[in-house]
């Protein structure tokens, strides 16, 4: 998590606050942001930001809010403008129509801003990538309850028609309520025939190493079976600290060295090359529920296991203490309001076209938001597509591998704010403005 870098960031985007950088993928940019409280939004506003109602909590409601680097918009590829903003229009509706404990809740977006975004809840705490590489592989509790998880996210994002295309240890988060699956940029509608569909036939998306070789050789045209290989490619990294294999899939079985016995079953049974061989998730749930029987474990039992890892790995981020006030800088909500009322939007008084230029500027060395520095050639973030021209030739080809058989939520203490947060004075709008301005044209030589 970074601080906001004044004469590149900006301090609104649609009606969110912007707290923190949280890092940047291939196409973009991540925010930690919080909603402001706006009045007389008005419905032409409330329906272009797609934004879900405000709800009660103890804790302030905190967004991750990705945006499109302008630079990709207008990048001199055959991926025009038009079709970058349609395949970021179809991650908004895509994550409209999954609901669940497992997946991120859309909160707003804007395909149509001069700088799109889209904001979805922060899940506080660290990637599975993360996890088990600072602490290791997962002993059976915490894997049981990682693996039921996956089985419920997966079971979600099916049962609303879609699949995940990119389920990978950099997009599980480990957070106060237990894992959830993160970015729905590669998401794809299973009914593939449809001429809306955004994906080209013959092109591979998702990363390669948790990817089954029908993915890696044709994106488009894969069942739900592609992520449950996924699934299985995750749960062979959390026992084994490296992903199946290092770089592709491959027709020969991975090398099981170094993986606990009891969880061979299971994965040699997910970790083949013909689809029609894998489990369903209703069978990999039963296999996990009972490996974690034969270790004397109730699924509850594994998951405050895995919840004291996390909360023991001295990985959960420290959020700045803006995040932890109940309000919003006052000022920003002033300007924000101000601008509503007079008929703009709320982030009209940050200068969007400036800050436009300032994010093309790719100098800043960010942690990518992907953590999988294995993962090969494919970008992190959201991939442009085109309409489907008709099905190409694919690559090489494929062969089974061995074997059988293998909660969910969970608590961490919410971060505490400091015993007495030091007042950030800052100037009026106006002087902030100018100053970011003068500063800006400083960086760009126009000056």
């Amino acid at each position: 998590m970074y601080e906001l870098n004044e004469e590149k960031d900006p301090a609104v985007l649609g009606p969110f606050e912007l707290l923190a950088v949280l890092g940047q993928g291939g196409m973009g940019r991540t925010y930690l942001g919080r909603r402001l409280s706006l009045e007389n939004l008005g419905p032409e506003l409330e329906t272009g930001y797609h934004l879900t109602e405000v709800r009660e909590s103890a804790q302030p409601e905190l967004a991750a809010v990705k945006v499109i680097k302008p630079s990709k918009l207008r990048d001199s590829s055959e991926h025009s403008e038009e079709e970058v903003r349609a395949r970021f229009a179809q991650e908004i509706e895509t994550m409209r129509t999954v609901a669940g404990a497992r997946v991120p809740a859309l909160l707003g977006a804007d395909a149509d801003a001069g700088q799109p975004w889209l904001a979805m809840d922060y899940v506080h705490g660290p990637t599975l990538h993360k996890l088990i590489h600072t602490c290791g592989a997962l002993d059976v509790g915490p894997y049981g309850a990682l693996g039921l998880a996956l089985v419920d996210a997966l079971r979600t994002i099916h049962g609303a028609k879609l699949l995940h295309r990119d389920l990978k240890p950099g997009n599980i988060a480990l957070g106060p309520d237990g894992p959830v699956v993160l970015d729905f940029g590669l998401a794809v509608l299973t009914e593939r025939d449809s001429a809306a569909a955004l994906t080209k036939t013959g092109v591979g998306f998702g990363t390669p190493s948790y990817m089954s070789l029908e993915q890696a050789r044709d994106t488009k045209h894969v069942s739900e079976s592609a992520d449950i290989y996924s699934l299985g490619a995750v749960l062979f990294f959390a026992a084994a600290k490296r992903p199946p294999y290092p770089l592709a899939p491959m027709v020969t079985a991975p090398k099981w060295d170094g993986v606990y016995a009891p969880y061979l079953p299971l994965l040699g049974r997910i970790l083949v090359q013909v689809e029609v061989q894998r489990p369903s998730l209703d069978e990999i749930e039963s296999d996990l529920r009972q490996l974690l029987a034969d270790h004397g474990l109730t699924e509850e039992a594994a998951a405050d296991q895995l919840g004291a890892l996390v909360t023991g790995s001295g990985l959960i981020p420290d959020l700045p203490a803006r995040a932890l006030l109940d309000l919003a800088d006052p000022e920003i909500q002033q300007a924000a309001q101000q601008a509503v009322d007079e008929g703009g939007a709320p982030d009209s008084p940050w200068a969007p076209d400036l800050f436009d230029e300032f994010l093309d500027a790719e100098a800043q060395n960010l942690e990518p938001l992907d953590e999988n520095a294995e993962a090969g050639p494919h970008p992190a973030g959201y991939v442009p597509t085109v309409v489907d021209p008709g099905a190409q030739p694919a690559p090489s080809a494929a062969a089974p591998v061995p074997a059988q058989p293998p909660v969910t939520s969970y608590r961490i203490a919410s971060p505490q704010p400091p015993a007495e947060p030091e007042p950030v004075a800052a100037p009026p709008v106006a002087v902030r403005a100018a100053e970011r301005l003068r500063k800006a044209y400083a960086h760009t030589g126009r000056l």
